[in-house]
């Protein structure tokens, strides 16, 4: 069967080569024609790398990327800064201009992952310059607004770590003053060597003769040391640690506070946008070829029917 019909196609070629010649060399003229009509198109790309991105959730820093690059923020950015809606030639009081705007942006502009975890930024535009400065400017305001989303989010660090310390502070004032207390009332400095101090002086006093007398004066310590020496010491050990964990979130929120003043750039410039000096659309003999394939393809399709109809016809009169 694909014998038959391949014999088929080279019987129709061959019966129709100077019309279907022609119908090409009027295709090729009219597609180049058209091919000059079309406004050429200047490409301008950047590759670039993200750093200083903390992601969120599951997501990888050049994901984290490329939604902050494809954000209505940066989007809207550029259209304000080269007045896009002018530049394309959009009617800002019809009705769908927002949605006319998104779709010459997106057939304009690229952003696309490659699979080194980098993002090829591209532009395409009548104006090399412009398409090089719209590259350039897309980086800028990523850089801007990650930086507002980093910022946004050391503040909110700060605001946590602020009310830890807040309570870690009251913690401690409340044990403070509880020790504070019991050093007044009984004494209490340093359990372990008031123990030991009181313990030898107690042993010292009524082991030796003469010296009984004297235990009357260790005695009201010792007796301190027993009532209120394990909360003592308790409340001690556990205001060491407290210290330690405020002095800890006193550090985290030092460096909070750093991140919220600091100025980071987000994004590393592999490959830095230039203004290009040959166009990269159209493409003319692309078009030509396709225009000739398609219209000798169509053409061929039409002579055949035209064949087949013309056969039965002749069938039917016979």
């Amino acid at each position: 069967m694909s014998n038959i019909a391949n014999n088929q196609v080279v019987v129709l070629l061959a019966r129709n080569r100077k019309r279907l010649l022609t119908i090409a060399a009027v295709s090729a003229v009219l597609s180049t024609i058209a091919s000059f009509v079309i406004t050429p198109l200047y490409r301008s790309q950047a590759v670039i790398y993200p750093s200083n991105v903390i992601p969120m959730g599951t997501e990888t820093p050049t994901e984290q990327m490329m939604q902050v690059l494809q954000s209505d923020v940066v989007r809207d950015s550029v259209v304000r800064l080269f007045n896009l809606y002018a530049h394309y030639g959009i009617d800002t009081s019809s009705r769908a201009f927002r949605s006319a705007m998104s779709l010459e942006y997106s057939d304009h502009v690229s952003i696309e992952k490659t699979q080194f975890e980098s993002v090829v930024l591209e532009v395409m535009d009548e104006d090399p310059v412009v398409a090089r400065d719209m590259v350039n400017s897309i980086i800028n305001f990523f850089n801007q607004k990650s930086k507002l989303i980093q910022k946004q989010k050391s503040i909110e660090v700060v605001k946590i770590l602020s009310n830890q310390l807040a309570v870690k502070k009251a913690e401690m004032d409340s044990m403070e003053a509880v020790l504070t207390d019991i050093r007044q009332k009984y004494g209490i400095l340093d359990y372990s060597l008031q123990t030991e101090y009181a313990t030898e002086r107690y042993l010292q006093v009524v082991t030796q003769p003469g010296l009984a007398d004297r235990a009357k004066f260790v005695e009201p310590l010792l007796n301190a040391l027993k009532e209120k020496g394990g909360e003592f010491t308790a409340l001690n050990e556990h205001l060491w640690r407290i210290r330690g964990k405020y002095n800890d979130l006193k550090e985290q929120r030092e460096q909070a506070i750093q991140d919220v003043e600091k100025t980071l750039t987000f994004c590393s410039v592999i490959v830095a946008p230039e203004v290009a000096d040959k166009k990269a659309y159209p493409i003319r003999w692309l078009i030509v070829s396709i225009s000739v394939l398609a219209t000798v393809f169509v053409s061929l399709i039409f002579l055949s029917v035209y064949d087949d109809i013309r056969g039965l016809k002749d069938q039917v009169e016979a």
